[in-house]
């Protein structure tokens, strides 16, 4: 198998794993990858937060794209205004489980309001995301 291959194989497993299992965070990567960062976000906002909205965000991300995706819950739905990150930046394709990404999300949000002994929570979950570019053909960093 020769280097070009070898980098197809390996974006294949990567569409194939990503949030698949387990959460995959962008700190996951190995170092030696070149991941291309730049680019606008896009906001995905939920009024009604469970599996079958995940599903929607997931099939409506383009295939063979991995996305950067940052969870945060808005009191005023305004991603300009204060706001609560829930988690590090996570790693999602159209291709990773809408049940692990929902129960992940939801369990954020259960240590959010015990972690600030909020009583009551009616905020707006909302997904700050874009596609990134991973580039394994940089041959001179394996």
């Amino acid at each position: 198998m020769n280097f070009e291959e070898n980098i197809q194989q390996m974006n294949n497993q990567m569409f194939d794993t990503i949030s698949v299992k387990e959460i995959t965070y962008l700190r996951d990567l190995d170092k030696r990858i070149n991941i291309n960062k730049y680019g606008k976000f896009n906001y995905y906002k939920f009024y009604e937060f469970n599996n079958s909205k995940i599903w929607n965000f997931l099939y409506e991300l383009d295939d063979n794209k991995v996305y950067t995706l940052i969870p945060f819950i808005s009191v005023n739905d305004r991603p300009d205004e204060p706001y609560i990150i829930l988690s590090q930046q996570i790693l999602v394709t159209n291709n990773s489980n809408t049940l692990l990404i929902s129960d992940y999300i939801n369990n954020k949000i259960i240590d959010t309001i015990n972690l600030y002994h909020i009583t009551k929570l009616e905020v707006k979950i909302i997904f700050k995301y874009k596609p990134i570019k991973i580039k394994f053909n940089e041959f001179k960093s394996f």
